[in-house]
């Protein structure tokens, strides 16, 4: 009941006082007009878009090819990611996922390693819980960072395929039977020739992007980095 009354609560405050940081809904919105001051140095930052080996590129060592990766931020349990992450998914929320791509994007924006990358491509929802929800909220992330960087996003040509059952509670073998031959390429040639960044919301054992990566890969002359706005630990 109390945390059903937060959400209430939080949301009549967003109304009338959308000035507000998104994390404590108390002080004002100091940092990429997001964060209070405050919040925003206790974020869980990755600090790895300049490392090669990196946490994330981990996870699709030896399955993979991908040019590079990292995440905005580790995830940490009723931490403060995990909040934003279930604002923007569950509480119709879209605004926030767009911010955390307007800020990956300022961060990655003269990296090197994320240089020469032509389209933005997000995970694809199934259609019938993209409606339901709205949204979806790897394309918004998508949207964030394209509008910083100015690079086009390619929607609806990775697809999914068929619907399948939700994975929070899966290990990273049961994720992978669930996810077999769930998302298909329609037009391969939209992603002949180009270097694509595959993005999705949260990275945990890294099945769902490893199943769009081989799809995307299939298409001739392709490549791929990846992005989240926050990761986990390697699920075993």
């Amino acid at each position: 009941m109390l945390k059903i009354i937060k959400e209430y609560l939080d949301s009549f405050l967003y109304l009338f006082y959308p000035d507000l940081c998104i994390v404590c809904n108390n002080n004002d919105r100091e940092v990429h007009d997001t964060f209070c001051f405050d919040c925003y140095t206790q974020l869980p930052f990755t600090n790895q878009e300049n490392v090669i080996d990196n946490d994330f590129m981990q996870h699709f060592e030896g399955k993979i090819e991908i040019q590079h990766g990292t995440a905005l931020f580790y995830f940490v349990k009723q931490g403060m990611v995990q909040d934003i992450i279930q604002e923007l998914k569950y509480r119709n929320k879209p605004q926030y996922a767009i911010k955390m791509g307007e800020i990956f994007g300022a961060i990655i924006k003269d990296d090197s390693y994320f240089k020469n990358i032509d389209t933005i491509v997000p995970v694809p929802l199934y259609k019938s819980k993209e409606n339901q929800r709205g949204y979806n909220q790897s394309l918004k992330f998508a949207e964030g960072i394209s509008k910083v960087l100015s690079i086009p996003i390619i929607r609806n040509n990775l697809i999914r395929i068929r619907h399948t059952s939700t994975q929070t509670k899966m290990t990273r073998e049961e994720r992978l039977v669930n996810l077999k031959n769930a998302f298909a390429v329609k037009n391969p040639q939209l992603f002949e020739g180009k270097h694509i960044l595959l993005v999705d919301d949260v990275l945990t054992t890294g099945t769902t992007l490893l199943e769009c990566g081989k799809k995307i890969l299939e298409c001739e002359d392709t490549k791929i980095s990846m992005a989240t706005i926050a990761m986990g630990e390697l699920l075993k």
